[in-house]
Order: structure tokens, then sequence, then C-alpha cells
């Protein structure tokens, strides 16, 4: 019950409760059924709801990776992307960076042939 409490706070303190984006897929059980699009988030981050928004608008599914007091995945994130902020964005297992490289791929218009290839 507590989680569920937790879940819609966040939802509505970060402002997703309006307009939510896609529900995550829970993480692959193997390399064949890899993801395209991973994130490293936090629930409160503005730079990671951003981020989710713009998938989000482009329907893109995606495996979120919560780092709120996980620290072995975010040891793992800072690992895999050499990054220590929120979010950190893989496309077909490539680092991207975070919300503002996503949103300069998106403005150069360079995203949406990423993903396709992905």
């Amino acid at each position: 019950m507590l989680t569920k409490l937790m879940a819609g706070l966040r939802a509505c303190l970060s402002g997703e409760a309006s307009s939510p984006a896609p529900a995550p897929r829970t993480a692959p059980e193997n390399a064949a059924d890899a993801p395209r699009v991973e994130i490293y988030s936090s629930a409160f981050c503005p730079y990671c709801i951003r981020a989710r928004r713009l998938l989000a608008a482009k329907k893109v599914d995606y495996v979120l990776y919560d780092v709120d007091g996980d620290y072995a995945r975010r040891r793992e994130m800072m690992e895999r992307s050499r990054g220590h902020s929120v979010p950190q964005i893989f496309i077909g297992g490539q680092p991207i960076g975070g919300c503002d490289e996503l949103v300069a791929l998106e403005r150069a218009g360079r995203l949406d042939a990423l993903l396709a290839g992905a």
C-alpha cells in the first residue's frame, strides 16, 4: 500500500499524473530481449521527466531504472555511462548522455533515425 501511495505522490509532484509517460517495461531476462532504450532516472528529477515525456510523445518503449536509494544501480549507471548525473540514456546499448543530449538529437532531426536503427 505504501508503494502505491509513494508512486501516486511522485506522479502528482512531478506533473506526470496529467500527462503520463508510457509504463516502462521491466528489465529483460537475456540479451536477446535487450531493450532498445534504457533510462537511469530519479523520481523527482525534472530532466528525467522531460526526457521520458519526449520519448512518450514519440511512443518509444523504454526500460526505466530508478536509482533513488539504489546504490548498486547507480554504480552500474556510472560504470556504463561514465556519467554521474541523471538521466543517463542508452539507445541500442550505446550511451547518448542525458536530457540535453536527447533534446539536441531531436532538434537536429537525428533522434528518429537513431531510434529506428537501435
